[in-house]
């Protein structure tokens, strides 16, 4: 995970993930290498993430909240609590997470998705067929 020129640290995300690796710390003894063990990552990658030397990634949050149930919404954007409730996490794939933090991520996604949740069923099949001629 190396950082691209396009990535930048976000020194707020920084402060949220250490204050989420103190809390697995103290509530459940996870030091930074048994952490990475248990989320197949390499400890390395923690400490420089928690340094502010790397930036967090979509992915890595999201492997994060599978195993420790630390929000991966929360940690990226501060949003909504910092545990996330176990039972909607059991709702949605891990691939689904990602795609859903991808659209979060991106404000005119985001917008878009909004506006397409109010549209009558007959108009999205309209916007469906433009989108896939424009697509291609």
């Amino acid at each position: 995970m190396k950082l691209n020129s396009s990535e930048k640290i976000d020194k707020e995300v920084v402060k949220r993930f250490n204050i989420a690796l103190k809390f697995l710390l103290e509530t459940q003894g996870l030091s930074q290498r048994k952490l990475a063990l248990l989320i197949k990552d390499d400890q390395s990658t923690i400490s420089r993430i928690a340094s502010g030397k790397l930036a967090l990634s979509i992915k890595f949050a999201v492997n994060l909240e599978h195993y420790t149930d630390i929000s991966s919404n929360w940690i990226l954007s501060g949003e909504g609590e910092m545990l996330i409730d176990s039972k909607r996490s059991e709702v949605f794939t891990d691939e689904e997470i990602i795609f859903f933090a991808k659209i979060k991520s991106d404000e005119t996604i985001f917008e878009l998705v909004r506006l397409l949740a109010k549209m009558k069923k007959e108009n999205l099949e309209v916007i469906k067929r433009l989108v896939t001629k424009l697509k291609n």
